[in-house]
């Protein structure tokens, strides 16, 4: 078939074929524009929605949380205890741990005759006097005060023989040592 419309009447045809095909992507972006305004007006009543439930709940729980506030204050007082009662705690010596590792140093055959302990001679030199049966228990006792990692700078003071007051502690012994922190800990 042949066409034998005029030129100008072709023209017009496909302007008014290319008006029809933007008149439907009009529409169809107008539709689009509506679906996605639809979607946000449906988020924004969601969202509002959660915002209205989320502010009722704080507010339930504000005065649940008021009914609490004397234990609050209760364990914000036990906390500040419990910090003095800390401070208390790592200043304290613990003579029993110092005086029992003395005597676990002492061989059989010494006495300890005099300690003096205070918490200003842990960790400055103090002076211990002991009687021994013979010198050897107390050579001893030296040797057992050096390797024990209760003391430190260990030395004989004195070493005498017949100074004891009792015959069966014929030797008097006076050494000086220094009490580590850590023993009494």
């Amino acid at each position: 078939m042949i066409n034998l419309l005029p030129e100008t009447a072709k023209k017009d045809i496909r302007a008014a074929r290319s008006n029809v095909t933007l008149l439907h992507y009009i529409v169809i972006l107008w539709l689009g524009v509506a679906f996605l305004a639809l979607i946000c007006t449906g988020v924004y009543f969601v969202l509002s929605t959660s915002k209205t439930d989320a502010e009722r709940l704080i507010s339930v729980n504000k005065t649940k949380s008021s009914a609490y506030t004397s234990v609050q204050a209760q364990g914000a007082a036990l906390r500040a205890g419990l910090s003095t009662a800390k401070t208390i705690l790592d200043q304290e010596v613990v003579y029993t741990k110092i005086i029992t590792g003395i005597a676990a140093l002492m061989p059989s055959g010494v006495v300890l005759e005099g300690i003096n302990l205070s918490p200003n001679t842990i960790g400055t030199p103090i002076t211990l006097q002991f009687v021994a049966k013979t010198t050897a228990d107390a050579l001893k006792l030296k040797d057992n005060f050096q390797a024990s990692q209760l003391f430190t700078n260990v030395s004989f003071q004195s070493l005498s023989s017949g100074g004891g007051d009792k015959a069966s502690y014929p030797v008097s012994a006076t050494l000086n040592v220094t009490i580590n922190k850590s023993a009494t800990r």
